[in-house]
């Protein structure tokens, strides 16, 4: 299982490929845009394609899996197959999570990435593979959706806080790294051009 975990986006292109096993130009992204599913529709389309073009520039095949067309595990799971990473993108946290049940997604996804392919998250993506989304309530707002959920994926005990020192988000930061830690769980700080790389369970920098 390996996961390629960041604050934003991908700041190392060249490590994120050495990670993949590939070239830039053969990597196949599908990328999971529901975390902006709160957004106005025209709000999240004008993002996506900001996304979609600076996926593009920096060489990889890119495709946007909207979980909202899917409410069958299997055929998400198909859909993963196509791809060398499944990439989870930054926004609303609790969105996010609600998409991916609401999806089926996942129950599939663990089982995608024990099969080789790379599970890689920026911010919420981020903060997803992790045990827990507790307390990220004080950076994103939970009334968006119709039920909060607040477990993890769970594919690491990491969990990432992301932004650290951005001028944003800092002094929020701070109160929920307190507060998990306090919880018990283990936190790993990131800025935002940092990343971590996971294989097996075994952090691989940092």
């Amino acid at each position: 299982m390996k996961l390629f975990l960041s604050s934003y986006r991908i700041s190392n292109p060249q490590k994120f490929s050495e990670f993949v096993g590939k070239k830039m130009v053969d990597i196949k992204i599908g990328l999971i845009f529901n975390s902006k599913d709160c957004k106005p529709v025209e709000v999240r389309q004008a993002k996506l394609n900001e996304h979609l073009e600076y996926y593009k520039k920096l060489g990889v095949q890119i495709e946007e899996i909207d979980l909202r067309d899917y409410t069958q595990p299997h055929d998400v799971l198909k859909k993963f197959k196509e791809f060398n990473v499944i990439w989870l993108n930054g926004g609303n946290t609790y969105c996010l999570r609600l998409a991916l049940a609401q999806s089926g997604a996942d129950k599939v996804l663990r089982e995608a990435i024990e099969d080789g392919i790379i599970y890689g998250g920026d911010s919420a993506g981020a903060i997803m593979a992790g045990p827990t989304l507790k307390y990220f309530d004080a950076a994103d707002d939970v009334s968006v959706v119709s039920k909060a959920m607040y477990d993890g994926l769970g594919f690491t005990d990491i969990t990432v806080v992301p932004h650290w020192d951005s001028v944003e988000y800092g002094h929020i930061l701070e109160g929920i790294e307190d507060l998990l830690i306090a919880d018990g769980y283990r936190t790993i700080r990131l800025k935002d051009e940092e990343y971590l790389m996971i294989e097996d369970g075994q952090l691989l920098n940092k």
